[in-house]
């Protein structure tokens, strides 16, 4: 995923609108719009507010990595990323869904040991 992909699905997972996030970093209307089209990047000012803003590392945002943030000095785990992707995708109630089954497995695993 590239910046302008990655900057609309937080956006988006973030539940704001373009007017709404260029608000917040006190753009223009139109300055997420151009992002997330390739139309325009971010100074270096806004790519380092962005990255606040969603909490996540202006590397991830780029596309230069995949990792969210380093985690006590180490990056996240391929599988860990790549889970915690698809994951960003569901809904409210499927991220129920996981939860409760993940919980059932854990349960099924410790009846196991």
């Amino acid at each position: 995923m590239n910046f302008n992909d990655r900057l609309k699905h937080l956006r988006q997972k973030s539940k704001l609108t373009q007017g709404e996030l260029a608000d917040i970093l006190g753009l223009k209307p139109t300055a997420i719009s151009n992002y997330e089209s390739k139309r325009n990047e971010p100074s270096f000012d806004k790519l380092i507010a962005l990255s606040k803003y969603f909490d996540v590392s202006c590397d991830y945002l780029l596309g230069v990595s995949d990792a969210y943030l380093p985690v006590g000095g180490e990056v996240l785990d391929r599988d860990i990323v790549d889970f915690f992707d698809l994951y960003q995708q569901l809904t409210p109630e499927h991220t129920e869904e996981i939860k409760n089954f993940i919980k059932y497995l854990l349960y099924k695993q410790d009846l196991n040991r």
